[in-house]
């Protein structure tokens, strides 16, 4: 059996991941993680989170990772951290991660309101979340924590890693692109497989199924 360790999209919980678990067992084993978040107190840089996911886990099995977005950031750095590669790592909704250390936004000192608009027009604010005020006021926090870990990360030149990985992006997603998805290739020693699957920078909502039969083909290889 192999465990996949998931990791969640900027503002997101472990809990999105709840319905895989069924989903994927019993060949794969689900584990759903929250990495750390930096707080006013406690800073903490993209590396460290990483390397927080990466005492969280059992290495000394056979296992893998899937990251959604920051959490595909998240994920490859764990990687990156590991005395040994794991199986894959699949990524979802994220280009390079020298790219997503580049894109230069700095949303995470806007007032909240700007701060959420923002967020929405850039697709990354969850329909039913942007629809509930309440809802909004407990997503902001981890939110914000999370686009700091996103907008301060800075990319360290490394040897690519030495497993495959899997990359999806949502048809509609404006966030990266498939030529975007390829470049991960330039990341591996091992191949890469892109794949685009319906639905926009949330495809865990609209396209579950496709993601699944993906991911056990991959795990099977």
């Amino acid at each position: 059996m192999t465990k996949l360790y998931c990791l969640p999209h900027a503002g997101g919980t472990p809990a999105g991941y709840r319905t895989w678990i069924k989903a994927l067992a019993p060949e794969i084993e689900v584990v759903p993680l929250q990495h750390p978040r930096p707080s006013d107190d406690e800073p903490l840089s993209l590396q460290e989170a990483a390397e927080s996911v990466v005492e969280q886990c059992e290495t000394d099995e056979d296992f893998a990772f899937f990251g959604h977005s920051l959490g595909a950031v998240i994920a490859f750095e764990a990687v990156r951290a590991l005395s040994g590669p794991p199986r894959r790592l699949f990524v979802c909704g994220s280009a390079v991660p020298p790219v997503e250390a580049s894109r230069g936004r700095d949303l995470r000192s806007l007032p909240d309101r700007e701060f959420l608009q923002e967020v929405a027009r850039l697709g990354g604010l969850p329909p039913e979340i942007h629809a509930d005020a309440e809802l909004r006021q407990e997503f902001l926090p981890g939110l914000r924590a999370d686009y700091t870990l996103a907008e301060t990360y800075e990319y360290h030149e490394g040897p690519p890693i030495p497993c495959p990985v899997s990359a999806f992006r949502g048809l509609s997603d404006g966030h990266v692109d498939k030529d975007g998805l390829r470049r991960w290739g330039e990341f591996t020693t091992a191949d890469v497989t892109a794949r685009e699957v319906p639905g926009d920078h949330f495809p865990l909502r609209t396209s579950a199924t496709f993601l699944h039969r993906a991911i056990r083909k991959d795990l099977a290889a």
